[in-house]
């Protein structure tokens, strides 16, 4: 037997492999991108609940959220301005790093809806693995939609929208983080899809939570002098900044006993106002001192991750009466619908001790029920869906025993001298053979290749 997989992990068994595609809109600082977040925390559970799946994770940078037994890392740059990329897709990075010759592909967990069709394209024209998303042969796509490019939701000259749905069409199956959130992604399709692709979309779009962070670390009892209310979503329109600043204006008109925290502001143009930046650990440990968060209405019209950060280690939120927040924040929320009704609530829970204990126990109860840990389990299910997908090859074909044939020879073989043998390029599909090889009893795949068990 030869001894390329000895003592090293290209021996490991990993029956399926899976490409992780990002979608990166804060570079300036990664460990507070969404992307990183989410992905981080997917990877740290999945990788124990699938220790059958190897993950290749494109990123900007090399961190520490993404380093697990059946995990790499491989450096993948993309410009930083969200609209710019979103349009970029680098198929000569792209191709030496899922490079066909020695990579098989199972899977595609891609982030970015707006490069699906092209990922797809990649694989069925460059490669001699086939990314399908129903009926076809090879790794199945399937994916995470977090932002839309609706017209209230961005203030591009020209958006992403067509690409968006394009690359919807082109998943297996992709998750929302709410119900409302796909209910604006069907409102809207019909701009862009047929009546029959925007049927099959409903089938595609999930609802699919993140998990809730409660990143272990210090705590602290709430400021009680100044009381902090805590703004931890990002400092833009499309989550109603503009009026939350309108709303603490008048809050300061009448009592001068708080401060607001803006982690995500750039600037600073209040007295009451700041925006001390943390890391991670920091952040929850800053966010432990808050009294109470703010929620307005959301123009993409999905649940704010920044208040499962909050909640998780306490502070009560008051939200905008809207069923993308009470769907997941239910009882624990605190919910207003004008202007004048926020501000009695606000006044409310500054001045009420006990109410706002029991509004705290309320979220950590509810971020308990929310962990990661638990979530997980549904992000798996899509990769279950997509293991029914897979198709293979029925007959002994000549093919196939030659393939079956020579592993069983050498022992221990490289894709790469597999496909040398058999004198195979992309254009034959190669994973109707793999899923056979799957269910060989003899065979075991590893990273690269196949071995004899």
């Amino acid at each position: 037997m030869n001894d390329f997989f000895q003592d090293t992990d290209e021996g490991k068994e990993y029956p399926f492999r899976c490409l992780v595609y990002p979608n990166i809109t804060f570079q300036k600082d990664f460990t507070k991108d969404s992307y990183y977040i989410i992905m981080s925390n997917i990877l740290k559970y999945l990788t124990a609940l699938r220790k059958d799946i190897h993950f290749t994770v494109l990123t900007p940078e090399i961190m520490p959220g993404f380093q697990y037994e059946n995990t790499e890392q491989v450096i993948y740059k993309q410009p930083t301005y969200p609209n710019e990329m979103r349009q970029h897709f680098d198929t000569f990075q792209l191709k030496k790093i899922t490079d066909y010759k020695t990579k098989d592909w199972d899977f595609v967990y891609t982030y970015l809806p707006e490069h699906t069709l092209q990922l797809e394209n990649h694989f069925n024209n460059m490669s001699n693995n086939r990314p399908i998303i129903i009926g076809y042969d090879g790794p199945a796509i399937f994916g995470y939609d977090a932002y839309i490019e609706i017209p209230k939701t961005t203030g591009y000259e020209s958006s992403m929208l067509r690409h968006h749905y394009a690359g919807l069409m082109s998943m297996n199956s992709c998750g929302v983080n709410s119900q409302a959130v796909k209910d604006t992604i069907i409102q809207h399709a019909h701009t862009c899809l047929p009546n029959d692709d925007v049927e099959k979309l409903k089938d595609i779009i999930q609802p699919l939570p993140r998990g809730w962070d409660n990143v272990d670390g210090i705590r602290k009892e709430p400021q009680t002098d100044p009381k902090i209310i805590v703004w931890n979503h990002r400092a833009n329109s499309y989550k109603s900044y503009p009026w939350f600043l309108q709303q603490m204006d008048k809050l300061w008109e009448q009592r001068k006993d708080f401060m607001v925290w803006v982690p995500l502001a750039d600037s600073i143009d209040r007295e009451y106002i700041y925006n001390k930046k943390f890391d991670r650990q920091g952040y929850f440990t800053e966010l432990s001192k808050c009294w109470v968060g703010a929620c307005g209405q959301s123009h993409h019209t999905g649940w704010a991750n920044s208040a499962s950060d909050g909640m998780a280690v306490g502070v009560p939120y008051i939200f905008y009466n809207a069923d993308y927040y009470s769907q997941y924040a239910e009882k624990a929320g605190i919910y207003f619908d004008k202007d004048e009704e926020f501000l009695t609530k606000m006044n409310m829970i500054l001045d009420n001790e006990n109410l706002r204990e029991e509004y705290s126990t309320r979220s950590i109860k509810l971020g308990k029920e929310n962990s990661w840990e638990e979530i997980v389990k549904q992000y798996n299910e899509h990769f279950v869906k997509a293991e029914k997908k897979f198709k293979m090859v029925k007959e002994d074909t000549e093919g196939y025993k030659k393939i079956l044939d020579y592993i069983h020879k050498v022992g221990s073989v490289t894709k790469k001298q597999l496909l040398e043998h058999i004198g195979w390029g992309r254009g034959i599909p190669f994973n109707i053979y793999r899923n056979r090889l799957r269910q060989e009893p003899t065979i075991k795949l590893t990273k690269y290749g196949y071995e004899v068990r």
